[in-house]
């Protein structure tokens, strides 16, 4: 069941700081980015520090409740007796298991082929040329 915890803010008052956090952070976004010089040169670690920030601070946040709750934290399933999935460990569940690994294959190349085609447009200025061009 939910349980439905009542705001000690009325709603006037939870309105104006809505009001007022969108209003600065409008204002840091825009004039903020003035003040410094990350978005208009390129800096690899800045990069790796936005694409890598937000997974490690959830990763770290459900390790930790997990370890509150009286668990061993954060792992991955084990399906034997060692920590890695084999074909043997898919052909065990049949043709359920064959069709979860094929769905599974075809939804990260569905995702993965096009995201990293475009960021190769972007950073190369040419989309990828497989068959013609051995260095793309």
């Amino acid at each position: 069941p939910l349980n439905v915890i009542p705001s000690k803010d009325s709603e006037v008052s939870l309105l104006a700081k809505l009001g007022g956090l969108t209003f600065l952070t409008s204002y840091l976004v825009k004039y903020g980015e003035l003040g410094i010089d990350l978005p208009y040169s390129q800096n690899g670690f800045a990069a790796a520090a936005m694409v890598l920030t937000p997974p490690a601070i959830t990763a770290s946040v459900y390790y930790n409740k997990g370890k509150q709750e009286g668990g061993e934290g954060f792992s991955l399933p084990n399906f034997g007796g060692d920590n890695s999935l084999s074909m043997s460990d898919v052909k065990k569940y049949g043709v359920a298991g064959t069709v979860a690994y094929v769905l599974t294959e075809l939804a990260f190349w569905a995702v993965a082929f096009p995201v990293a085609s475009t960021v190769y447009y972007n950073t190369a200025g040419h989309w990828p040329d497989v068959i013609n061009e051995s260095a793309d």
